[in-house]
């Protein structure tokens, strides 16, 4: 046993280091013996006097330097909430017990060690004679960025959305918006007349005169901003060069701020407005890889932005001085895969909220005192936060994509629901003043995924639209025509079904709390590879039986794949900052590592094609040894895609803007790609068993009206 898992992080005991995915973390040598005698003593709890005794053996120390080391190795692993400890409990007159979840990776069950000449050890390098690594057509900052950034940052922004799994909840949940509003709660024109289609980031001018939001009319369309006039409901087009506004923020009466959200070079533009509130210069201000979220700072013309550097994976807080244009870091998570992603000062700036991400699994609302730095309220909320906007000092109403507006207050620790989704989600929302007054976004109706059936062999055109049951929201071919599995988002769980498309026949297979994810299928075997929250498993269809595959505290790799015969499991790990993959008997429930320094395999008729740990494709024999490399890269975020049908590879490829589609002849090298609007064909998508037709989908159109909403007139409700 010389490598540990204690819940985010490893512990190389034979070389004393601590790990968080592939980085190193800095720990001191005494917290590091300290964690690992916590981890030992893992059943029970460990007095002060026993850590004197069996910790601190070289020298004698005080009980406030043994508190001390605590709370330094506290600090190490990001657990700060001592009512709920993550990692490390203390109880009054007990002492101290680690909490997390934790294994022994070379304690795995049925795991083969495999001898040296069983494990490929070449480290992909470009084989002589091999053409240059290409990505898919996209601009150089972002293939610069994409290169030197982790899984950990993109699993934040695209898969938000994804990665919430159905919650039960203590909070009542309301009806649909237009019926729990009395009607004089609704104020004169519902809903107020806006250009039609769909909307989001609302924002109001200091005077509370102007209102701006982007709009489009369809999914295909890139978003545009639009500025009314609140008391003429004159509205016009602003017209603007950035490709994926997400954000807009007054600042001052004439000046808009533009948040253009592309995947690597992510950007803040400033719109100048003359005395009619036409623009006359658009210029570039601040640039990050990525930037989630910006909002006023407490002096004048620096701001807070919630933004990823071009070298870490992790989004943190920082404070931009716009005049210089300098950047200074705030605050970041220790944890290479929490996330700070939405901040917001009090009116007085002395208390920041914050919205954060952890273990890629739970979002919590945190309130910390911005002079003292401590936290004054940090609790679990049910879904991603969209927008946090404070009502006063003490109390701040947010934007739960699970529930709705949800106030949150802070004296007595709570949260309700004082408008929630229903059949009507909300969108967004802005505070009017000190107003008990808001504008908000709502949809006309929950947007329902619409799959297309695309001809491979006929330049991608659309062939048909795939009828699904309702709920669907993801789906896959089964072994024969009509026939399809679906994954269906349940009220508190997941299902996984089949079902024929013309006779709307459906078998329920498996249900699951926990979110599932559809990762391959082999027809022959009928055998499903799905990943069931932090597990993936193998569901035999014919058996009626479920293989444990891997499981993992730490992120393994998702592009998991079946051998050709389907007897094995291809997979790939990230253990102590190196990739490998793995080898899954199904016959025998072994697993054994197959070759070092890639992260995902696919078999052909004569090898294997690899992809690195960057996603370049490299061509490799039946003893894995390189032959040479294809000259592309895969997308290794886990909502990409990427197969192996025969002659051809098939894999997708995104920006938040466009989504690509790529196809390469392995045998003559000719390479097709075809691009889609991001929002109408996602990265995710499945391919029928010879190769000759691809399922995509994504939201299709819809509407989004605009409503005025007076708080006030059920104070009960506040």
């Amino acid at each position: 046993m010389s490598k540990i898992v204690v819940g985010d992080y490893i512990l190389d005991t034979k070389q004393q280091l601590l790990f968080q995915q592939q980085q190193e973390v800095a720990i001191e040598p005494k917290a590091f013996s300290l964690l690992l005698y916590l981890y030992h003593q893992r059943e029970r709890y460990v007095s002060l006097e026993e850590l004197h005794q069996q910790v601190w053996t070289d020298r004698v120390v005080s009980d406030s330097a043994v508190r001390s080391c605590i709370k330094k190795l506290r600090t190490v692993l990001d657990d700060h909430d001592v009512r709920q400890p993550r990692y490390i409990k203390s109880v009054a007159k007990r002492g101290y017990k680690l909490v997390c979840p934790v294994s022994e990776l070379d304690a795995e069950p049925a795991m083969e060690t495999a001898t040296a000449a069983d494990i490929a050890t070449t480290i992909p390098t470009l084989a002589p004679g091999s053409p240059a690594i290409v990505l898919a057509k996209r601009p150089a900052q972002f293939i610069r960025w994409l290169v030197l950034s982790g899984v950990a940052l993109v699993l934040l922004w695209l898969l938000l959305p994804w990665l919430q799994t159905p919650k039960t909840t203590e909070l009542s949940l309301p009806s649909p918006l237009a019926s729990q509003l009395s009607s004089s709660q609704l104020l004169s024109g519902l809903p107020i007349s806006t250009p039609a289609g769909e909307k989001r980031g609302l924002a109001l001018s200091p005077d509370g005169a102007y209102l701006a939001f982007l709009g489009r009319s369809n999914q295909s369309e890139l978003w545009q901003v639009y500025l009314m006039n609140r008391e003429s409901g004159d509205i016009r087009l602003l017209p603007i060069r950035s490709q994926q506004p997400k954000k807009l923020l007054f600042d001052g009466e004439q000046s808009l701020l533009v948040l253009d959200e592309v995947l690597g070079s992510s950007a803040i533009t400033r719109l100048t407005l003359i005395e009619n509130m036409q623009p006359t210069k658009e210029e570039k201000v601040a640039g990050f890889p990525l930037i989630g979220h910006f909002s006023p700072a407490a002096e004048s013309k620096t701001w807070l932005v919630n933004a990823v550097d071009d070298l870490q994976g992790t989004v943190k807080l920082y404070r931009w001085y716009e005049d210089s244009g300098a950047f200074k870091l705030l605050q970041a998570r220790s944890s290479a895969i929490d996330h700070i992603y939405h901040s917001e000062l009090s009116p007085s700036t002395q208390r920041l909220a914050s919205a954060v991400f952890l273990n890629a699994s739970e979002f919590r609302l945190e309130v910390q005192d911005v002079q003292s730095k401590q936290i004054l309220y940090s609790e679990k909320v049910a879904g991603r936060v969209d927008r946090l906007a404070w009502r006063d000092e003490a109390s701040i109403i947010m934007l739960d994509a699970e529930q709705g507006l949800v106030l949150v207050e802070l004296a007595s620790n709570s949260q309700r629901v004082i408008l929630g989704h229903g059949d009507e989600t909300i969108k967004d929302f802005v505070l009017v003043g000190t107003e008990q007054r808001l504008l908000l976004l709502r949809n006309e109706y929950l947007s329902e995924p619409v799959f297309q059936e695309f001809a491979l062999n006929h330049g991608l055109a659309a062939e048909r639209i795939i009828k699904v049951p309702n709920g669907v929201r993801r789906l896959n071919y089964a072994e024969s025509e009509q026939w399809y599995f679906g994954l269906v988002n349940q009220q508190s769980h997941w299902e996984l079904i089949k079902y024929h498309q013309l006779s709307d026949n459906r078998e329920t297979l498996f249900t699951n709390d926990k979110a599932i994810e559809l990762v391959d299928y082999h027809a022959e075997r009928h055998a499903l590879l799905l990943h069931d929250g932090q597990r993936l498993i193998v569901l035999d269809l014919q058996q009626n039986s479920i293989e444990l595959v891997s499981t993992s505290q730490v992120f393994f790799d998702s592009h998991a794949a079946f051998s050709l015969d389907g007897a094995s499991v291809y997979f790939g790990q990230l253990i102590a900052g190196e990739w490998g993959v793995y080898q899954f008997d199904r016959a025998s429930r072994s697993r054994r590592q197959l070759v070092k320094g890639y992260r995902a395999l696919r078999e052909t008729s004569d090898g294997f094609i690899a992809a690195s740990a960057r996603g370049e494709l490299y061509q490799l024999d039946q003893q894995f040894r390189q032959l040479k490399s294809l000259g592309h890269s895969i997308n290794t975020e886990f909502i990409s895609r990427w197969y192996v049908k025969g002659p051809q590879l098939i894999w997708s490829d995104f920006d938040f803007v466009s989504t690509w589609l790529n196809q390469l002849n392995l045998d003559s090298g000719q390479f097709q790609q075809s691009r889609f609007p991001y929002q109408t064909v996602w990265p995710r998508f499945a391919i029928n068993q010879d190769g000759s037709r691809v399922l995509v989908y994504g939201l299709s159109s819809r509407t989004t009206n605009l409503i005025e909403v007076d708080l006030s007139a059920d104070h009960s409700s506040l």
